[in-house]
């Protein structure tokens, strides 16, 4: 991991602060064991997973270091969010919004940061705050578009 963002000093600070990483060698003639378990078919693929080894989030192809960042940061609130931990998984969605709210994550971000919000409550107002988010700050992006049904929530 020494090349495009992953040679930003602030990246690989982040990644040995939060993360155990590894880096596997790829070989299209000859597909390594972790290439064929976690069906990697282009380069480079980064894995967020968790301690027992399953994966929560995938970044395929090189992206800018915000958004590595940001990825990062998705990754650690989709672990939370997967173990039902929602207010340490709202935690690093706020944080992917408001350190990189121009990154590609951050619209999964505020939807991911709704659900977690009515999962620890079970009010539906989280999901009709991301909504507006959403419309507001990502009228165009796939999330705004997946939140539209909670515009009939009533605040």
């Amino acid at each position: 991991m020494n090349t495009g963002p992953y040679s930003s000093k602030e990246v690989q600070k982040y990644i040995e602060e939060r993360f155990i990483p590894v880096k596997s060698e790829c070989f299209w003639d000859r597909r390594t064991d972790l290439m064929n378990r976690f069906a990697v078919k282009w380069t480079p693929t980064l894995l967020i997973l968790d301690t027992e080894g399953e994966e929560h989030h995938r970044v395929v192809g090189y992206v800018p270091d915000d958004d590595l960042l940001a990825h990062l940061e998705l990754g650690l609130g989709k672990i939370a969010y997967d173990q039902d931990r929602y207010a340490e998984a709202g935690v690093h969605f706020q944080a992917v919004i408001d350190r990189y709210p121009d990154a590609g994550a951050a619209p999964e971000a505020v939807f991911l940061l709704g659900v977690a919000g009515y999962r620890s409550t079970h009010d539906p107002k989280p999901l009709r705050r991301a909504y507006e988010t959403l419309s507001e700050r990502y009228p165009q992006s796939e999330w705004q578009r997946r939140s539209r049904p909670y515009a009939q929530i009533p605040l």
